[in-house]
């Protein structure tokens, strides 16, 4: 038996029931702004947003579509407070309603100023404003780049500097806006074309203005070229109380771009008058030095050790004289002994023998000639070795023949006498070096203790 109510009522199917929903959720609220704090942000494979927007009480869910979030110039995250503009909606295939997202706002500071922080915090955390990776500006650059607007006054006022300091600058413009959509890719572009060209070094300039009329500074796409940019980059941006990402990333900030011209390039005249004076000041120094060196070799020259070298070797041959004295002494007792047994010996001769003591002495004396003459020969040769080795002990320990030898004499310049030690010098100390063929005056650099063993030989 059918039953007559249900009969006459209109039944939905589940589709159907959602669309009829979402027409009139839709109507209802076709343009509404929501106040809350973002909560379970996820963003899919960085296209679609999906969050939750709630407040102490209730959570309502939200989605921004790619065509909607890629032109919001903060970055929506979690915990963020944030009014967003949009409508309501039936997702019908969860029968879920759900308020899609058109603008969105942060609450409390501007957009900009929420994304300045935002960009600001994200590129220090990654080393873009650490100063190990600041390049050095060149004192005195062969071509400076300038990304400007020719048609402002930044131009003439960077210009005019650079006239003032150094008239004879090579100075290669590239014209670019600095304001509005497509100025950031020009000044991308235009770093790429001054680094091509080949500058030393590149300027960016800009007059004063908004944090809107400078965002073109504040982008990531403008850090990032800045940053990995092979030459050295100047920003000037606006006065000197704005401050842009580019100021940050940059090698160097200029306050004006009037003072950014007085970074780049040094003063010329100021410069030139300082080398003269440097080069005056060493001239006297070096004058002063040669007459004190100078001064120093003539004293040395007099010293008597230099003057009449030979002194050192009187001792020495008074020792020689003393041996060869004592030889010939030694030699004139062997020989007087030796005709004194003669006497003897003749002494003691039989008259009757004579002619068999004659022959028998004759063989003795031959052979006592023999073992005599061996015995001075052989003690001659002897004080000739003993003579041979003082003299070669002479003529080591002679100071002439160890300067000749490549061997060198230090001298204390204080305290006038020769140095045998490292224990005796002190580093940064000045001393002096004796060769062959003259005196040099130095200073100890540094000093090593190393004993050195008996047995040592110069390689050399």
């Amino acid at each position: 038996m059918e039953d007559y109510s249900i009969s006459k009522t209109k039944v939905y199917t589940v589709s159907e029931l959602n669309q009829d929903i979402k027409r009139n959720v839709e109507a209802g609220y076709p343009d509404i702004w929501v106040e809350g704090e973002v909560s379970n942000f996820y963003f899919h494979d960085k296209k679609h947003m999906y969050f939750d927007l709630k407040d102490e009480n209730s959570k309502i869910k939200v989605v921004m579509f790619q065509n909607i979030n890629r032109n919001l110039i903060f970055d929506i995250e979690e915990g963020l407070h944030i009014l967003i503009n949009g409508y309501i909606s039936l997702y019908e295939k969860r029968g879920e309603y759900q308020l899609v997202a058109m603008d969105a706002r942060p609450v409390g500071k501007g957009a900009l100023i929420l994304a300045f922080e935002q960009l600001k915090k994200k590129l220090g955390e990654k080393g873009y404003f650490d100063v190990i990776n600041k390049k050095s500006i060149p004192l005195l650059p062969g071509r400076i780049g300038l990304v400007t607007s020719t048609g402002g006054a930044v131009i003439r006022d960077i210009i005019l500097v650079l006239k003032e300091r150094f008239e004879n600058f090579h100075l290669i413009v590239r014209d670019v806006n600095v304001q509005g959509i497509t100025s950031s890719d020009e000044i991308c572009e235009a770093i790429d074309e001054l680094c091509e060209y080949g500058v030393d070094v590149i300027i960016i300039a800009r007059g004063g203005g908004s944090l809107e009329d400078l965002w073109a500074f504040n982008t990531e796409k403008i850090a990032g070229k800045i940053f990995e940019c092979p030459v050295p980059i100047i920003s000037a941006i606006g006065h000197e109380t704005d401050y842009t990402i580019s100021d940050f990333v940059a090698d160097r900030r200029a306050a004006t771009p009037s003072v950014a011209a007085e970074i780049v390039i040094l003063n010329k005249r100021e410069t030139v008058e300082k080398i003269e004076t440097m080069v005056k000041r060493a001239r006297s120094l070096i004058s002063s030095e040669v007459k004190i060196r100078k001064k120093e070799i003539l004293l040395l020259m007099r010293r008597r050790i230099f003057a009449r070298p030979e002194t050192l070797l009187d001792r020495f041959n008074q020792v020689v004289s003393e041996l060869n004295i004592r030889l010939e002494r030694d030699i004139g007792a062997n020989l007087k002994t030796v005709e004194n047994n003669l006497i003897n010996i003749c002494r003691l001769i039989d008259k009757k023998n004579i002619i068999d003591k004659i022959y028998s002495f004759k063989t003795v004396i031959k052979n006592s000639d023999i073992r005599l003459i061996s015995t001075v020969n052989n003690y001659i040769n002897l004080k000739k070795s003993k003579i041979k080795y003082i003299m070669g002990k002479i003529a080591d320990r002679n100071p002439v023949n160890i300067l000749e030898r490549g061997f060198a004499l230090l001298y204390g310049v204080e305290k006038d006498r020769s140095i045998k030690s490292v224990r005796e010098v002190n580093v940064d100390q000045a001393v002096r070096i004796l060769l062959r063929d003259g005196v040099l005056s130095a200073r100890i650099f540094d000093k090593i203790y190393k004993k050195i063993e008996p047995g040592f030989k110069n390689e050399n």
